[in-house]
């Protein structure tokens, strides 16, 4: 799902039963895939359950460059909250954990990186490390033969720890 088709489903949600059909019907699976790797499918399965009901419940919504990334950082922070027995619902949005904040703020120039990459570059970070396809499969997905498909991955990479080095200065 592109960014702007994401982004139109979640500002009518709470209008549109469809819209929350939509986002049900593509993410479910990937958050359980997501956290299933770490806690178990029954509990993962719990974890999108509350995910696709703090979004009926969030007052607003924000504009989300990366939409699966956003989302497995929603669910991993839900499900983190879940093991430590303190979910705790603040008018209908979630309480913000100061070690999501701390995350994100480390994870923050990461983002700035992907972004600055191409459509297509973003699209082989998303379906290789988020999503978790091999580049052979990813390939024609792009519609790409595999060896270009490895080569943009190595290109990509390298733009990404030069944007990510000069940070560091």
């Amino acid at each position: 799902m592109n960014e702007s088709e994401f982004n139109r489903l979640l500002l009518s949600v709470k209008t549109s039963v469809r819209a929350l059909e939509k986002l049900h019907e593509y993410y479910f699976g990937r958050i359980v895939f997501h956290i299933a790797k770490k806690y178990g499918k029954d509990f993962a399965e719990d974890v999108a359950q509350d995910f696709f009901l703090w979004l009926l419940k969030a007052e607003s919504l924000p504009h989300v460059t990366n939409p699966t990334a956003w989302i497995y950082l929603q669910c991993d922070s839900i499900a983190k909250r879940k093991v430590q027995k303190e979910s705790r619902y603040v008018t209908g949005e979630i309480e913000v954990a100061s070690e999501e904040v701390h995350r994100e703020e480390a994870f923050g120039d990461l983002y700035d990186a992907i972004r600055a990459l191409d459509e297509t570059e973003r699209k082989i970070v998303e379906l290789h490390y988020w999503e978790g396809y091999s580049l052979k499969e990813i390939a024609p997905m792009i519609g790409m033969e595999y060896p270009a498909a490895r080569q943009r991955h190595k290109r990509l990479l390298a733009k990404m720890k030069d944007s990510l080095k000069s940070l560091r200065v």
